[in-house]
């Protein structure tokens, strides 16, 4: 008997377990105190991919703001409404803060302040990673995407238009790892990517993308509607797989495919997988 009650003390104390780590998770950069333009820029994005961005987690950027108020139990209601999952808030003054707490979102405890950030990174800190974008934001992107503000661009990345308006060559070739959080976005041509795509990670190309090495997180290629896009890697191991609004879960990947090179492609308004 007192055996067995001890058996089921130790099993308590295994109930859970706390980790340090977090997933990647949309960073939604807010730009304006203006709730109802919040919702009509968001109804738009998430119509184009409304799958894509189902009960995906949304974490409020508030730097750009400043002092502005901001009504957050609102713009929490609101995500909510359109099945976006609200968590945190980021870079909040003191007043901020405790708006989110009552709207009933978390604070994410960031090394650097407002104050630190705009005079560069504190000594010994290490940056915080953020997206990397190229090109003009998409219209079909996501919250996070849609309202990142200026990004870092890859070494790779094709300079913007100069001031003769000369537009950015076709295409782009990205030779470093792609790391879960970063987003790359090709407005014209093929994205090419030569090393692992981690899972968190997103590729968005109006046209074809290839992968040489595994790809691990999302792929949209055909962002404007061109159903003609190909998607090709030599491992899949996709989160999630798009091409002009047809769209395949990783659940809904078949096993034989998963792991080894294919091509994603669009027949009878379907996505199919083949194998390379």
């Amino acid at each position: 008997m007192v055996s067995g009650r001890r058996g089921e003390k130790r099993q308590e104390q295994q109930a859970f377990a706390l980790k340090g780590t977090m997933p990647a998770i949309t960073m939604l950069c807010l730009k304006t105190a203006n709730v109802s333009a919040v919702e009509r820029q968001l109804a738009d994005h998430i119509s184009q991919m409304p799958h894509f961005f189902l009960h995906l987690p949304i974490l409020l950027d508030l730097a750009e703001l400043g002092d502005e108020p901001v009504d957050l139990g609102a713009l929490a209601g609101l995500l909510r409404k359109h099945n976006l999952v609200p968590i945190a808030v980021r870079n909040p003054t003191d007043a901020q803060r405790e708006r989110a707490v009552a709207a009933g979102l978390g604070v994410l405890r960031t090394p650097l302040t407002r104050s630190s950030r705009q005079a560069g990174p504190a000594e010994g800190s290490t940056p915080t990673p953020g997206p990397v974008a190229v090109g003009p934001a998409p219209d079909r992107g996501g919250p996070g995407a849609a309202a990142a503000g200026p990004a870092r661009r890859p070494r790779d990345a094709a300079p913007p238009p100069d001031a003769a308006g000369e537009p950015p060559p076709a295409g782009l070739t990205v030779r470093q790892p792609v790391r879960s959080g970063q987003v790359i976005y090709v407005p014209h041509g093929d994205l090419v990517v030569l090393s692992p795509v981690s899972s968190g990670a997103e590729l968005i190309a109006n046209d074809n993308i290839h992968v040489y090495a595994p790809l691990r997180g999302r792929a949209m290629a055909g962002a404007h509607n061109n159903a003609d896009a190909s998607i090709f890697c030599m491992s899949l191991e996709a989160e999630f797989v798009s091409i002009a609004g047809r769209y395949l879960m990783a659940d809904e990947i078949p096993d034989e495919h998963r792991g080894k090179p294919a091509r994603i492609s669009v027949q009878n308004d379907g996505l199919v997988v083949t194998r390379l």
